[in-house]
């Protein structure tokens, strides 16, 4: 774990979800991170918060939290939380590549020195290309 405080490291927040995306896009049997209208919103409400309450004691005591299509990270009780929404094709176990993004998407958050909190994988299309 890295000696620079938490709140300094979610700066590269944003660079670890473009990471993050670039390298699950490169895993065989996963055909694209899926956006959904969930992620959507959060995404909205997060940019709404922070241009609406700059500086703010409730956007500083909120969780730091960026999104991409399909991929969501959190940072909250010192730990970065991943939402991924992914659709796989029907030629891999689904299962089976889920278990391993949950492992990549582990190792690249210690990686960046900060601790990985939970980690989930939602299916939400499997299909043949």
């Amino acid at each position: 774990m890295s000696d620079q405080p938490l709140v300094d490291q979610v700066a590269d927040l944003d660079a670890l979800a473009d990471s993050l995306t670039s390298e699950l896009m490169e895993q065989p049997g996963l055909l694209r991170l899926e956006p959904t209208v969930k992620s959507m919103i959060r995404k909205f409400k997060v940019s709404l918060v922070a241009s609406t309450q700059p500086g703010s004691r409730a956007a500083a005591s909120a969780p730091s939290t960026v999104t991409r299509d399909g991929l969501v990270l959190t940072v909250a009780d010192d730990r970065v939380h991943v939402s991924a929404d992914i659709a796989t094709d029907v030629e891999h176990r689904a299962l089976g590549l889920a278990e391993q993004l949950q492992a990549l998407i582990a190792r690249r958050i210690q990686d960046s020195g900060l601790a990985p909190g939970e980690i989930d994988i939602t299916i939400l299309a499997i299909e043949g290309q």
